[in-house]
């Protein structure tokens, strides 16, 4: 078992790593539903270019990692109240 990992150079416990990417996940999949509302909205709709159902798929998942990726680098007082509520229970 480990009992230690090396993230970015700071030694972390392997299991509060993980429930960080858990949070991370939690809140960017929030942002994506959001996101993913806010492009399916009338306002981005044009009949000018149509779009494929290949293009409408592969936005969504660019989307969800994009709201990862968010999540992860620019959401972390956010992640960290998770984290802090998981804890006190």
């Amino acid at each position: 078992m480990i009992s230690s990992v090396s993230f970015y150079g700071a030694p972390k416990n392997y299991n509060n790593i993980k429930k960080e990417e858990v949070a991370a996940e939690l809140v960017g999949s929030v942002f994506s539903k959001v996101f993913k509302d806010m492009y399916n909205s009338d306002v981005f709709k044009s009949d000018l270019l149509p779009k494929s159902k290949t293009e409408k798929w592969f936005k969504e998942m660019l989307i969800d990692q994009y709201s990862i990726t968010i999540a992860k680098n620019n959401l972390k007082p956010l992640i960290n109240e998770i984290l802090k509520a998981y804890n006190q229970k």
